[in-house]
């Protein structure tokens, strides 16, 4: 090893930490910034693997900066990845609300080193390796951690699509790197598969386009219905995949006007909002579900109906039918 290298793994060394605090710092203020243009999906749900940094590994820091004829001026400061994050999304229409969240960052200094969108109108007929990828530093020291973070320093940020991501995977120690020679059956290979997963990702969006607009009506009622519940009941509902079932069951039958028949049936009859806070005690998920709502007017309106759209099994509806002085038999 040289004086160089010697000198270089010292330092870096001595600065690991520093970078690791700083990767650690973007990549939990991004989530913090991205709840809200998610919501009510959580970060850590709209995210597909965990957003954990890396610093890189020393061995491989050393090679990049002295063996593979990058020619740097100075090595050490010129290598921007010597800590990187990932945020990886399902689609590539989600990629942007990522970036947003991370150019939203006051006191941040961002450089887009690549843009897979910019790259495709310049090379159409090119299928390569494709995601975001971002430069970041601070603008002034900060501290996180305990660690103090100088001003200019550097962290890589990768945003792209799990096609992506799995894509570099299989490439990043293969084709893109100097340990192996890459055939041009390997390159064409890759082509074929990047072009593949572009076509993938497509039909992602298609289909998510199309569910979307399916469940519009769906995600109506239950804000409708959330406000209702809200407001009579007193306490926020929590609604799981039970809210979907429900729905799914009961919502051909609510009729144009349920939002006002549901309050009038809880106006004329004040003891189901007591009811379900006392279900709710008792640790009964049916009903901190906004539809119970639904289920309740159409019990109200006819019994036999309402059992027969019934989801669940019989004794789960049980507590809800004897609330009406009902029974499933």
């Amino acid at each position: 090893m040289t004086t160089k290298e010697q000198d270089f793994l010292e330092r870096w060394d001595s600065e690991k930490e520093v970078y690791a605090a700083w990767g650690r710092l973007i990549s939990s203020e991004v989530q913090i910034r991205l709840a809200p243009l998610v919501a009510p999906v959580r970060p850590d749900y709209f995210l597909r693997t965990p957003a954990v940094p890396r610093t890189k590994d020393s061995q491989k820091l050393v090679e990049k900066a002295f063996y593979r004829n990058k020619n740097y001026s100075n090595p050490y400061d010129d290598i921007t990845d010597k800590v990187g994050t990932r945020f990886v999304v399902l689609l590539g229409s989600e990629i942007p609300i990522v970036e947003k969240a991370l150019t939203s960052v006051d006191g941040w200094i961002y450089s887009k080193d690549r843009d897979y969108e910019e790259e495709q109108k310049t090379n159409p007929l090119k299928f390569d390796y494709a995601a975001v990828h971002f430069v970041v530093r601070p603008a002034n020291d900060v501290e996180y951690d305990g660690v103090l973070i100088p001003a200019n320093t550097p962290c890589e940020v990768q945003i792209k699509t799990i096609l992506q991501h799995a894509y570099s995977e299989l490439t990043h120690d293969t084709i893109y790197k100097p340990q192996i020679e890459a055939t041009p059956i390997m390159q064409r290979n890759a082509a074929k598969a990047m072009a593949l997963l572009e076509a993938t990702n497509d039909y992602f969006e298609k289909v998510a386009e199309e569910v979307s607009d399916a469940l519009t009506s769906v995600r109506q009622m239950t804000a409708d219905l959330t406000s209702v519940y809200r407001s009579v009941v007193g306490i926020d509902p929590k609604p799981t995949t039970l809210e979907g079932l429900l729905l799914a069951a009961y919502e051909g039958t609510a009729g144009q006007g349920y939002v006002q028949a549901v309050q009038e049936l809880l106006t004329e009859n004040p003891f189901i909002a007591e009811r379900i806070k006392d279900h709710i005690e008792h640790r009964n998920p049916l009903f901190s579900q906004p539809s119970v709502l639904l289920v309740y007017l159409s019990v109200h309106r006819s019994p036999r109906r309402a059992k027969e759209n019934w989801p669940l099994t019989p004794a789960e509806m049980e507590p809800l039918l004897n609330d009406l002085g009902e029974s499933i038999h």
